[in-house]
Parts: C-alpha cells; structure tokens; sequence
C-alpha cells in the first residue's frame, strides 16, 4: 500500500470518526488539519459574471480549509452588483463549490439606449455588446441618474411583468413590449402568431386579471382571432375580435 493510499484511508478515517462523534464539533477540528486544503473552486450558475472574478471575491486558498465557515466569503461574492446572493459549499475533500445566483433582468428600457432592467426598475449593469438578451422592451420610461428607471408607473410595469414571469413563462416569452397605462394599468403587445396581439391589465390584482383574460381569450379565439383583451373593468374583460393588423 502507497503513501498516497494510506493518506486517503486516514484522511476519510478521521473525517468518518469525527462526523459521528461530534457533528457539532467535528467540523471545528477538521478545520485545523491540513489534509483539507482548498485546491479546487468550481463556480456555478453564471452566465453575466466571469468566474474568475467570483474566485477572486471568495479569496480561497490552500491556506483555507474546505470545513471552514464561510458565511463572510459569500457576502463578499454578493456585493458583485451582479450577484443576489452566493452559496459556498464543501464537495470534496479538497474542492468547494460557490453557487452564484445572479440578478435577472427581466426588460430592456428603450430610453433611446437600450438599458436593462431587473423587476425593481433598476439599471442592471450588463454589457449587450458581450452579452445577448432577448427581453421585452419596456416603453415610456427613462432613466434617472441613479439608475433606475421613472416614471413609477414603469416599476410598477415591471412588477407586474415579474409576477408574470414566476406564474407563467410562456407567456411572458411572448411578450414583444409592455408600457405604463396612466397609473392603473399596463399595456402588453405580443409577438406574431400569439393567441392575441394586446393585453391591458390592471395594476391591482394584475395576476386575478390575467386569469380573466386567459379565460376570455381561450374562449373567444375559437371562434374570430383576437386582438386585444382590456382587464382594466372589474370582473370584466373587453375583447375586441377581427384579423391583426
């Protein structure tokens, strides 16, 4: 039996006797033993930020040990702009993983230049020329110079285009622009060949309205195409029928 082979069987040895001895405490000790090393750190879930640029907010070394806590690395990694929040976890005796779960945008502001926009109304910095996103664009809106988007009616588009989002995505994949309607509603247009060609929802209780709407269209689409459904009437939808165009 090599040097190498006996290190592994005491390596996993140690770590099996502790872990049932004391799953408190065992992790503290392990952490003095320099059989744990950090060696290898595998990034996932990125696709905005360079994983380079997340081993290098981490600061993980061989110095560093897999069982270390690592709860202060992870608000390091999170004050990327790009990044909501971090995970680091050990997968290995040598090697940790950081889980990255970065900020989404969710439209692009045509104020001309186009600027996108997270759920909040605030500018996220993505370069378009490196990356490509096919978003809605977000229309009669502009940016303040704090980076984020005005007047509030355009957030609260936004709002109601996230709330979309997490309760039916194929819809909003459809969904070519959306614009704020005075202060209560917000205007979708789809894109070609979708059931309909407009969708106005109301601010309050967006999500009940699209309900409505979904049924209405459902309906409606059997017999003439549609091309607009208006939610803005309590309990009612409004469907004006007829070829598109």
């Amino acid at each position: 039996m090599n040097r190498t082979l006996r290190r592994r069987i005491w390596v996993v040895g140690v770590t099996s006797a502790l872990g049932v001895l004391s799953p408190v405490w065992g992790p503290m000790l392990l952490r003095q033993l320099p059989a744990f090393g950090v060696e290898e750190i595998r990034v996932v879930g990125t696709r905005f930020v360079p994983d380079d640029v997340i081993r290098e907010l981490a600061a993980l070394d061989a110095e560093d040990s897999v069982w270390d806590d690592m709860q202060s690395r992870e608000d390091v990694v999170a004050t990327h702009p790009l990044v909501e929040s971090a995970t680091i976890s050990r997968s290995g005796l040598h090697r940790v993983d950081i889980e990255v779960r970065e900020v989404q945008p969710i439209a692009l502001a045509a104020t001309p230049v186009l600027v996108p926009l997270d759920a909040s109304g605030q500018q996220v910095p993505i370069d378009l020329s490196i990356h490509s996103v096919d978003l809605p664009l977000l229309l009669g809106a502009e940016m303040s110079e704090s980076g984020r988007v005005e007047p509030e009616a355009a957030r609260r588009a936004l709002d109601v285009l996230s709330q979309l989002s997490d309760l039916n995505s194929g819809f909003t994949s459809r969904i070519s622009s959306l614009r704020p309607l005075g202060d209560e509603a917000v205007e979708f247009v789809l894109l070609p060949e979708s059931p309909v060609e407009r969708v106005i929802l109301p601010f309050q209780d967006a999500i009940k309205a699209f309900w409505r709407v979904e049924s209405a269209v459902g309906m409606a689409e059997i017999q003439s195409p549609v091309v607009s459904a208006d939610a803005r009437f309590r309990g009612e939808v409004v469907i004006r029928m007829g070829g598109k165009g």
